[in-house]
């Protein structure tokens, strides 16, 4: 699990190997924080989060269960149960393909990705890491989630891409590093409904 403390309010984020969902929570919960005098966290941090999770749920942890301070659960998937176990689907030859460099800029992207994000394939090349994802629904601080790359290896999450069009997408997606050589990151995508 993520956990995310800020001012005595500690949140246990689930599944604990989402850490792009753990770092929502954690911008989520210091917004939430800044913007309110503390009432009500758990329905606030949930309402910030559903731009990108729609299933999320939250809740707090009885007083007896705890050694002070206040600590909120945050479920992806609405239970502590991840509806992102499969990831076979990340070798199906028309899954959405693109792939990042160390400074995150994309390098290639397959026809599959262009029609995800309403593109040309060439127009996608050349462009921030992020640059089809919805700006509320971007992490603030990409480089926590480039080290957690690094360190782990592979991250496991959901988006939403807005397309020029204005269109948007919910996506599931699958980053790997250096698995298209060293330096350059495959990031695997497919709607979610």
């Amino acid at each position: 699990m993520g956990e995310t403390s800020i001012a005595k309010v500690t949140a246990l984020s689930f599944p604990a190997a989402d850490v792009v969902f753990a770092e929502r929570v954690r911008e989520a919960l210091e917004g939430v924080l800044r913007d309110s005098d503390g009432q009500d966290v758990e329905t606030r941090l949930a309402s910030r989060l559903r731009a990108v999770h729609p299933h999320v749920a939250t809740s707090r942890r009885h007083s007896l269960g705890g050694f002070g301070g206040t600590t909120i659960y945050v479920y992806r998937d609405g239970s502590p149960l991840s509806s992102l176990d499969d990831d076979s689907w990340i070798e199906a030859p028309d899954t959405a393909r693109v792939v990042t460099d160390d400074t995150g800029r994309y390098v290639e992207a397959n026809e599959a990705a262009a029609l995800l994000f309403g593109v040309p394939a060439n127009e996608i090349v050349g462009r921030e890491a992020g640059t089809f994802t919805r700006p509320d629904a971007r992490i603030e601080q990409p480089a926590a989630l480039w080290h957690a790359i690094a360190s782990r290896g592979r991250v496991h999450s959901l988006a939403v891409l807005r397309c020029p069009d204005g269109t948007e997408e919910s996506v599931e997606f699958i980053t790997v590093r250096d698995e298209a050589g060293s330096g350059r990151h495959v990031t695997h995508l497919r709607p979610v409904e």
